[in-house]
């Protein structure tokens, strides 16, 4: 008897506890569950959306103190943290949020991997969209496509593309990576295969400052190029809301023939924008700055 009623106090104290659990883990947080590292700079998100990027004064276990650049001293709750992200290195001790597209340059990118269920969309020039998502910590896939064939009306060919990546961590800031870039077409008659890259490449740095060289052997309808196309791209953080971008080819065509590429990236919080110039002497002969790039991606 004594057990049965042992038995019906614990299902009793369940059937209270439980929903107090469900209610606190749907607010993402409980009471004390967050933890800071008092002096540190952390990026903190809020269940409302809302974001506050400082210095951590001082905490309780249901209170954090956090000094800002814009706002002062702020006192957050803790159960109202979603999430808060620890900065390192110049991005703490300047304030900085991390960067909202460190693993892309403008037409390629990095061996630096993406976050599991990290994607963003891309838009270059309105007419031509891609989609990217990590579906591990080291493999992802970037989906693209141009609107302009349809916008033109008629039976002209739809360019559509492929690029998925795999990207490991090798060693302290060294990555090595590999991805296939394939194109295609549709609402064509003819019988056209498609073509791509196979490609093979490593970075040095970080999410803020890296390099990357890379090779990569073009093919036509599964016939393959006898010589690579080279690529050297890098990236410099300049400030919390600048970067520097540039990304350069050297593609086998007479010989070899080099083509670069520099530009501005303005960042936000979740969006970046690129304003570049492709270039090389052929085109410098006829517009002097180059041909002008132009994107934005949103993460999401």
């Amino acid at each position: 008897m004594e057990t049965q009623n042992k038995k019906s106090l614990l299902f009793k104290l369940l059937l209270v506890l439980i929903p107090i659990l469900v209610i606190n883990l749907n607010g993402h947080m409980l009471y004390g569950q967050v933890s800071f590292i008092v002096s540190e700079v952390y990026q903190i998100k809020l269940v409302d959306g809302a974001s506050v990027t400082g210095k951590v004064i001082s905490q309780t276990s249901t209170e954090v103190v956090v000094e800002t650049n814009t706002m002062g001293m702020v006192t957050l709750a803790k159960q109202n943290i979603a999430e808060a992200v620890l900065l390192s290195g110049r991005d703490s001790s300047r304030g900085w949020y991390p960067n909202p597209n460190p693993t892309k340059y403008l037409l390629g990118s990095s061996a630096i991997p993406q976050e599991k269920g990290d994607g963003y969309y891309q838009n270059t020039w309105v007419f031509f969209s891609a989609f990217n998502y990590a579906f591990t910590d080291f493999f992802s896939i970037t989906a693209g496509f141009e609107i302009f064939s349809i916008l033109a009306g008629g039976d002209g060919p739809f360019v559509y593309y492929l690029n998925p990546k795999v990207s490991f961590e090798v060693a302290d800031n060294l990555y090595l990576g590999g991805n296939v870039l394939y194109a295609n077409t549709i609402r064509t008659t003819s019988d056209f295969g498609g073509l791509g890259t196979l490609n093979a490449f490593g970075t040095y740095g970080n999410d803020n400052n890296n390099i990357s060289l890379g090779v990569g052997w073009g093919f036509v309808e599964g016939d393959f190029a006898s010589k690579p196309v080279i690529s050297v791209s890098g990236m410099a953080r300049l400030s919390k809301r600048l970067a520097f971008v540039s990304e350069n080819w050297i593609v086998p065509v007479d010989d070899y023939y080099g083509v670069f590429s520099y530009g501005i990236r303005f960042l936000g919080e979740n969006t970046s924008i690129d304003l570049a110039f492709i270039n090389n002497p052929d085109i410098a002969s006829e517009i002097i700055i180059g041909i002008p790039f132009l994107d934005f991606v949103i993460n999401f």
